[in-house]
């Protein structure tokens, strides 16, 4: 039935926009489908609609920015000087990134993504009227396009328009495009459907109140005024609906057929061949893993896991089921994923270690090759050993978060929940915590959270506890740029980042083409 449903969402797309284009040329007729007569249910117009959720798809690269220049994952200069890239990864590492680096994407993504609910919410308005539902459904989902350009880019254009768009839209403050996003959603949220089970991957009224949650978590961020007392407030309306609930293990949320998950408030249905861009496996596996989960090609064993963050986790803390650390085996030793503990091997005997005397070796001079410890065997670390300036493929812990079917190569077929209930748990909770240090309703949702992960209640909550409760549950989520930001460490040192202070980063620049291609941006101060 998922597969199902997504090869309808892209044909639906394909003929949304040939709906939506006009020519001078008299067309060629070959169908009699048009606006008027196809949107003759509820069935297709929100299958119609769905054309405006494509550019999530993307969403998944919005990791570079949000993952791997926090104090979490990382992706140092390998063996072979691989991961160097002219000095582009380092540079995203240190907080040096520039308008060339990585920006376009996410700004592409998300203007793409309020370009589509543009354009539908005119189709829409013309044929079903202005007040139809999935007129609120389009403007709430392109709140949340907005939201992310808001929160990577600051000073952002706003545009509402498809068929009269400004070509050169001007931009407009932080707190104007806090309070478009705000008037869209509370203007929308309340309209929308409360049936979550008909609306899968897509907007309904609690995902409406999970975007004002984080939208007012973060207003002191972006806008310099907080709005706890709310973020608390719209995050309870969620809560008290019943409509979701923790899942009893953590892992059950990020295996392959999650669609079922009790968590998922609002997900990307990612779909191997069908919907895909979910390309995780291939950046943050080490090579031998094609050998482990039998698929090729050979992943390129960039992203890793910071030392410091790894062993931030109890030892008894499920949810460090989501690294691959140690020894690392074929196919044959049964490579699985189970909801409670995450990944691990079933069946790991010593005739099926993999081996490797190449791959990091002969990267080094002789002399240097003597400084590295170890055998042929691929034996992951959590620390790092730098030699000349590099590291080994070895090193670094894997992501083992979202589970790898065998034989599935490149893409992953893993829903990418945006938003989960324990998230939403933690927004909440963080709220609360900032109105009040001893609130005990906060200390009760991070229990809840920390005790499917295995762990002792804690009595109290300081600002570090929730602020690694969270950065702990949400690893790997495209949340940790935020979270690190609204906790004041995003200027801190870590593992390949020391001494840039700019506070001017907490933002990243306007891209480049975009500036060329339109005269009213200007850049973001800084930079």
């Amino acid at each position: 039935m998922k597969k199902i449903k997504k090869i309808y969402f892209l044909i639906i797309t394909t003929l949304i926009v040939i709906f939506s284009q006009s020519c001078e040329l008299e067309p060629e007729i070959f169908s009699e489908i048009t606006p008027d007569n196809f949107f003759q249910n509820q069935a297709q117009v929100a299958s119609a609609a769905s054309a405006a959720y494509t550019p999530l798809y993307g969403y998944w690269g919005l990791h570079d920015l949000s993952e791997l220049t926090t104090d979490q994952s990382t992706v140092p200069v390998r063996s072979n000087n691989g991961w160097d890239d002219g000095g582009l990864w380092p540079r995203l590492v240190r907080h040096d990134f520039n308008e060339r680096d990585f920006v376009n994407g996410p700004w592409n993504m998300a203007s793409g993504g309020i370009s589509s609910c543009n354009r539908l919410i005119e189709i829409f308005s013309n044929t079903l009227g202005e007040t139809a539902p999935v007129i609120y459904e389009l403007r709430t989902l392109r709140a949340f396009y907005t939201y992310v350009l808001l929160s990577y880019f600051g000073n952002i254009p706003i545009q509402t328009s498809f068929s009269n768009a400004d070509p050169a839209p001007k931009q407009v403050s932080p707190q104007e495009a806090f309070n478009f996003i705000e008037g869209e959603l509370l203007a929308s949220i309340d309209n929308l459907t409360e049936d979550k089970n008909s609306t899968y991957a897509k907007v309904n009224k609690w995902v409406g109140y999970t975007i004002l949650t984080q939208l007012y978590l973060n207003s002191q961020r972006i806008t310099g005024v907080e709005n706890w007392r709310k973020a608390a407030d719209a995050a309870n309306v969620v809560i008290n609906s019943g409509a979701y609930d923790l899942e009893s293990g953590y892992f059950a949320n990020f295996k392959t057929e999650n669609q079922g998950s009790r968590e998922n408030i609002f997900v990307i249905p990612y779909e191997r061949f069908i919907a895909g861009g979910f390309g995780l496996k291939m950046s943050a596996l080490h090579q031998s893993a094609s050998g482990t989960f039998d698929f090729s090609p050979t992943p390129w064993g960039g992203f890793s896991i910071q030392e410091d963050f790894y062993k931030a986790y109890d030892e008894d803390d499920k949810r460090r089921g989501m690294f691959i650390v140690g020894q690392q085996y074929t196919v044959s030793a049964a490579p699985s994923y189970s909801d409670d503990i995450g990944f691990f091997y079933a069946n790991p005997r010593d005739e099926f270690k993999l081996t490797n005397c190449i791959e990091d070796w002969d990267n080094f001079t002789t002399d240097l090759q003597a400084q590295i410890e170890g055998e042929c065997n691929i034996f992951i670390t959590p620390e790092y050993q730098e030699v000349g300036g590099r590291f080994l493929y070895r090193n670094g812990a894997r992501y083992g978060k979202y589970e790898y079917k065998i034989g599935e190569p490149f893409d992953i077929s893993t829903d990418f929940p945006i938003y989960r209930f324990a998230g939403l748990m933690l927004m909440r909770a963080e709220a609360l915590w900032r109105i009040n240090n001893s609130d005990t309703e906060a200390v009760m949702l991070v229990n809840m959270v920390r005790q499917r992960a295995g762990l002792d209640p804690v009595s109290s909550l300081t600002e570090d506890d929730i602020y690694w409760e969270i950065k702990k549950e949400l690893a790997m989520e495209n949340h940790a740029r935020e979270i690190t930001i609204r906790f004041g460490h995003w200027e801190d040192n870590w593992f390949l980042r020391t001494g840039n202070k700019e506070e001017f980063r907490r933002i990243y620049p306007i891209p480049v083409n975009q500036l060329q291609s339109n005269p009213n941006l200007k850049q973001n101060p800084g930079y």
